[in-house]
């Protein structure tokens, strides 16, 4: 049952929402702007209100696929399924295993595994990004912080009452999606040019 729970978040997370979404303001976000079908290219692309509906979206999957995992397996299904989720959207079938930066749904995972992990590592990618102007660098930054929280969770024996609170499954969480973005995002950091001002 814990396969399945991985496949079923997988198979989620790789649903292609954004890509359907842009074709119904008439944006190809996978070939045009960035080329990636995310949030932010459809704002870029087909103005705030693509940007929020492919947020909301976005975040909406990564919730549904922890629910369905915990349905399935309990607080390890909810945390397979949250880091198949993620694989799904960055690595997704439906296009030849190339798919999205996987910020999104990874916020809509935490909202879902652990929601005060996502305010320390929101505020990261915020600051990071304004002085830098760097996606990438934000990014990592804002993946860094979602470990050490993971980890700080843990030895603290802090429970919220909201999500998973046992401190291992909490940390597997946060490296499983550790593993899954730091490729993308430190390519990214290390090739692409700061955003404009």
């Amino acid at each position: 049952m814990i396969a399945l729970a991985a496949l079923a978040g997988y198979l989620t997370g790789s649903i292609p929402t954004a890509a359907g979404l842009g074709r119904l303001w008439g944006v190809e976000l996978r070939y045009t702007g960035s080329g990636n079908p995310g949030a932010n290219n459809a704002m870029r692309l087909g103005g705030p209100m693509l940007g929020l509906t492919v947020l909301m979206v976005e975040l909406a999957k990564g919730l549904a696929a922890v629910r369905i995992g915990q349905t399935m397996e309990g607080d390890l299904g909810a945390v397979v399924a949250a880091i198949g989720a993620v694989a799904g959207n960055v690595y997704n079938i439906w296009y030849r295993m190339k798919g999205g930066k996987g910020l999104a749904i990874t916020g809509g995972v935490l909202l879902g595994v652990a929601p005060a992990l996502l305010i320390p590592a929101l505020a990261v990618l915020i600051v990071v990004v304004i002085p830098t102007r760097s996606s990438g660098l934000a990014s990592l930054a804002a993946i860094v912080t979602l470990d050490l929280g993971a980890f700080t969770w843990w030895l603290s024996d802090w429970s919220p009452g909201w999500g998973i609170s046992t401190g291992p499954l909490l940390v597997l969480m946060a490296l499983g999606v550790t593993l899954v973005l730091w490729p993308k995002h430190r390519r990214e950091a290390m090739i692409s040019a700061p955003l404009p001002r």
